[in-house]
């Protein structure tokens, strides 16, 4: 390996862009001394760059760039090495060219290379790095060296990643913790897409406004909020890089570049790539974008007292933002259900301001939802009081038609902070809607003799969400009801007490994690039957597989304090209960 020590030079940029303003600071370029071209591929967290130069025969080698200090790093005894990833541990993966002109992947760790080869593979070519060791990039099969197939090596398994159409090409670039893995495909018209590819399922990226000519180059990065990083051509054919955040595309390029490209982010906000000058020669990068959507914000006051010259209502002010934009609303009373609809109002921040109970979204009973989100992504509502909204007279035994905050097909959205007060049926509803975070929010739905419960969730697509930290109590039916929905909900350190019926249900579904939850007193109010008024349950779980129920606390339940009907494959271990169908359930 050799050293050599240079201080980057700095260039200051403000570029425009046809999609958006990208903010650009602290430019620096990246070239390695002497070097006939450079390019910088991948960035860790602590800040080290790795990449390719060419050298005076224009002969790849690879680099570590660590507090301003570049190493060359070039496997031994190959005619060629190129640098493509580097995790948090500091190991680098890169493809080796041998002395046949044959490319092989290779992992760098603790000073010592491995190779990578996928099996039957003629070449290997990994990309994409994490910190668990997993791979991601392309390979080619013996005697075909036009089509490419993508792949990620998980556990030391490999897994053939190749889009479902006609095309010539298959690549990953990125592997995140979890296994999702982003990249490109390419038809044999030679457009290329997008993509990401998550538990064997691909969703491909379009670029907004997309035509002829118009053409995805690949996505190279994502970051743990879910920002995509990469590379796409406009209409002139010029490659140009982008971040695509909260929805909002940001696009930017080098001043004077032929083309540039964005090629991986850490999570201080740094972004390292290419470009390539007016002479042709290849350069890296390091920079910081500023997203397009940042410094959005409208004002919502109902009687004007408290912030004048502000939007009346907040549908109004959801009406007028854009997508990412922050919505203050200042204390007050607004009445009327607050839509938020479609993707054009993705990343959208409602945030109450002036304390608890200061903003109040006051429904009479005539409109079913409080707010309601719908095909919508990456919102926030934090620090509300929504009450009495629902739209249908109740008897003792009725079930109601209401929710204070509903969401339908809505993803990666936060609700917290918010106090959820009566109402016809539920605090929170989610239908079909995954990977959602519901936090220190507060649910009393207790109106009449309804059927209430304070967290809903439903549906298939209702997976990966986080329910924790929330307090739900005095709902007649249920705390938190999970029913029918999809794997990998967390339901944690909640607070449940004082409810109905059950304190968590949790009934046709897999794969949830139910744990450091206190479930206490619930009493079995709502529901009458012959024999006189059902005992509340603690815990309850009915034709749950693969549920872990873990270190919690459920005591002083009118019935049950766990109760399992032993259907599925669960485990139950450390938790501090009375009583529990199976005995076993609670920790002696």
């Amino acid at each position: 390996m050799t050293r050599h020590k240079k201080y980057l030079p700095t260039l200051f940029a403000l570029v425009l862009a046809p999609a958006a303003v990208a903010q650009l600071t602290s430019f620096q370029v990246i070239d390695y001394p002497g070097s006939k071209g450079t390019i910088a591929y991948a960035m860790n967290g602590a800040g080290d760059v790795v990449g390719n130069y060419k050298d005076e025969k224009l002969l790849s080698h690879g680099f570590l760039l660590r507090g301003g200090e570049f190493t060359t790093v070039d496997y031994p005894g190959a005619a060629q090495t190129a640098l493509f990833g580097v995790n948090a541990g500091g190991d680098i993966a890169g493809v080796l060219t041998d002395s046949s002109n044959k490319q092989h992947g290779f992992l760098l760790s603790g000073g010592k290379f491995k190779t990578i080869d996928v099996p039957g593979a003629d070449q290997t070519m990994p990309y994409g790095l994490n910190s668990k060791g997993d791979v991601t990039g392309m390979y080619f099969l013996p005697g075909n060296t036009t089509k490419h197939y993508g792949f990620a090596m998980i556990g030391g398994r490999f897994t053939t990643i190749d889009y479902p159409l006609p095309n010539d090409m298959s690549c990953g670039s990125w592997i995140g913790d979890s296994g999702e893995v982003a990249g490109h495909v390419q038809e044999k018209n030679g457009a290329y897409h997008g993509y990401r590819w998550t538990d064997g399922k691909f969703t491909l990226i379009e670029f907004p406004g997309s035509k002829t000519g118009q053409f995805w180059d690949s996505i190279y990065d994502i970051n743990a909020a879910g920002d995509l990083l990469g590379a796409y051509s406009d209409a002139r054919g010029k490659q140009r890089a982008f971040l695509l955040s909260k929805g909002v595309f940001t696009t930017f390029d080098v001043p004077g570049s032929q083309r540039t490209r964005a090629t991986a982010m850490n999570s201080s906000g740094q972004v390292v790539g290419m470009f390539v000058d007016g002479g042709g020669v290849n350069h890296g990068f390091l920079t910081r974008v500023t997203p397009s959507w940042q410094g959005q914000l409208l004002m919502v006051d109902d009687d004007g007292a408290d912030c004048p010259g502000a939007l009346h209502t907040i549908q109004e002010a959801v009406a007028a933002a854009p997508s990412g934009a922050t919505i203050l609303v200042c204390p007050g009373i607004y009445r009327g259900t607050v839509n938020i609809i479609g993707e054009a109002k993705n990343a959208l921040k409602l945030i109450a301001t002036g304390g608890e109970n200061a903003v109040v979204l006051q429904g009479d009973y005539t409109e079913r939802d409080g707010f309601h989100l719908e095909n919508v992504g990456s919102v926030l509502i934090r620090g509300f009081t929504v009450r009495d909204f629902g739209t249908q007279a109740t008897t003792a035994t009725d079930w109601g038609v209401g929710n204070l905050i509903y969401l339908e097909n809505a993803h990666y959205n936060t609700i917290e902070q918010n106090w959820l007060i009566n109402g016809d049926m539920m605090g929170i509803m989610l239908m079909d809607s995954g990977h959602n975070s519901l936090l220190q929010n507060t649910a009393f739905v207790d109106n009449a003799n309804l059927a209430n419960c304070g967290i809903h969730v439903q549906g298939s697509k209702s997976a990966g969400n986080d329910i924790r930290f929330n307090m739900t109590y005095g709902n007649k039916f249920a705390g938190i009801m999970i029913r029918g929905a999809g794997a990998g909900n967390f339901v944690r350190d909640n607070t449940v007490v004082g409810n109905g019926r059950y304190g968590i249900d949790v009934e046709n579904t897999s794969e949830i994690s139910i744990e450091g939850n206190r479930v206490s007193y619930n009493r079995g109010f709502w529901g009458m039957t012959p024999g006189g008024q059902q005992p509340g349950l603690g815990i309850n779980l009915v034709n749950v597989n693969q549920a872990t129920v873990f270190d919690n606390r459920a005591r002083n339940n009118s019935g049950v304090d766990l109760n399992w009907d032993g259907k599925g494959e669960n485990r139950l271990e450390a938790n501090a209960c009375d009583n529990s169908t199976p005995a076993s359930g609670c920790a002696r």
